[in-house]
């Protein structure tokens, strides 16, 4: 018998109508993770009787969960009736709010991804309250797409950019986005779009991608650290998202630099790392170096992005590889301290710069001259949708309890 349904038989309230809405909870969820299956594979599973099953396999039925693919490959008798989840019952809803970009995906319930949007956020709509209008609008726009409404929505996840406080929805700290200090951004966006929400900060939502279907699948220790405008990190222990005791754990964009004094930590104010090797950061460091060559400012090298003068290291130019070797010695002490702290199986790197492949490759080497505290490094498989991604599943595994009522 499955371990997560005996505990949910055995934790269930003693009146029928509970116990088979438990024992309905239960089936639905071997049902989605063996789809398709038949009522005698479930009683199998389940270890319920065949009633039992039946009954709870019916009253899926009346609530449009379950379909009938008729019959299965026979193995000698009657042939099983096959049944499957309905995945379009209702849909799931992801938002990832960054710096300058809003994205937003609509889903079925097995996390088919049916709908994207994105929007570019100007100056006057990165407060909060744009910020929800900004998403409803998306929400609507996704909807009219899919041809559907908005009532099929059963669950959004937001990622915010700084720390959240997740049990109560509260965007504690954003510095790259304006008037973003103790947001109550669930109730927010609750109350704009009647959409039950939960919001998490947006390098965990990564590191849960990473984990549900990426460089990270199945892996119950690692680390998750996304380089891009910001810096920061998702950390799975146990297979659960650590949040921390201030909902602060991850914020290694605060960690100190080699070399310069420890600054002293403000929630308005980007960390001493994000400032150095995020990607900003990068590219101040690539103009420092061109004007030290005495090469030119007013040309197109002096405007490039960090991924592309990372480009430029592959390539074998001195002064990026200058660039790429800095960020890489200083990435490196921040892993080696993770290690020595957390010791994760893997550490997935990821965001616009931080899984480039040659940033990647110096980092290892680097890693690899210690002797031990040495996790394996990969980049991350899913790129930059690996935030909406870890709200769809989110929401997924949230939209469960508002199925079998």
């Amino acid at each position: 018998m499955s371990k997560a349904f005996t505990t949910l038989v055995q934790s269930s309230p003693s009146r029928p109508s509970h116990l088979r809405r438990s024992n309905a909870r239960g089936l639905l969820r071997l049902l989605r993770q063996y789809n398709p299956c038949s009522k005698a594979d479930l009683v199998r599973l389940s270890g319920l009787s065949a009633p039992t099953v039946s009954s709870g396999v019916a009253h899926l039925e009346s609530l449009g969960l379950v379909e009938s693919m008729g019959d299965g490959e026979s193995s000698g008798g009657r042939p099983p009736g096959l049944l499957r989840f309905n995945a379009g019952h209702g849909l799931v809803a992801a938002a990832d709010i960054g710096g300058t970009r809003l994205r937003m995906m609509l889903a079925d319930l097995n996390g088919t991804v049916l709908s994207s949007w994105s929007t570019t956020m100007l100056r006057n709509q990165k407060t909060p309250q744009a910020v929800c209008a900004l998403i409803h609008g998306g929400l609507q726009s996704m909807c009219r797409e899919t041809q559907t409404s908005m009532k099929k929505i059963l669950h959004l996840t937001a990622g915010a950019p700084g720390i959240t406080n997740v049990a109560e929805g509260l965007v504690l700290s954003a510095p790259n986005l304006s008037d973003w200090v103790q947001v109550p951004l669930r109730d927010m966006l609750q109350q704009k779009t009647g959409i039950p929400v939960i919001v998490e900060n947006d390098i965990n939502l990564a590191a849960v991608g990473e984990r549900w279907c990426g460089a990270a699948k199945n892996v119950d220790n690692f680390v998750f650290i996304a380089l891009g405008t910001g810096v920061g990190a998702g950390i799975f222990v146990r297979g659960q998202l650590h949040h921390g005791a201030q909902w602060c754990a991850g914020e290694i964009g605060y960690f100190g630099v080699r070399g310069e004094k420890k600054d002293v930590m403000k929630v308005r104010q980007t960390g001493q790392l994000e400032r150095v090797i995020g990607g900003i950061g990068i590219e101040e460091y690539w103009r420092k170096l061109l004007k030290r060559s005495g090469r030119s400012l007013d040309n197109e090298f002096a405007k490039l992005r960090a991924s592309q003068i990372f480009d430029l290291a592959r390539e074998g130019d001195s002064l990026a590889g200058e660039v790429i070797t800095y960020t890489a010695v200083l990435l490196a002490d921040a892993i080696a301290d993770i290690a020595l702290l957390l010791n994760p199986e893997i550490v997935v790197l990821g965001g616009g710069v931080g899984s480039h492949a040659e940033l990647c490759r110096h980092t290892e080497e680097i890693i690899r001259r210690h002797e031990f505290a040495q996790p394996q490094l990969r980049s991350s498989a899913l790129g930059t949708q690996a935030q909406l991604i870890g709200a769809v599943s989110m929401s997924v595994n949230a939209a469960e309890a508002y199925l079998v009522l």
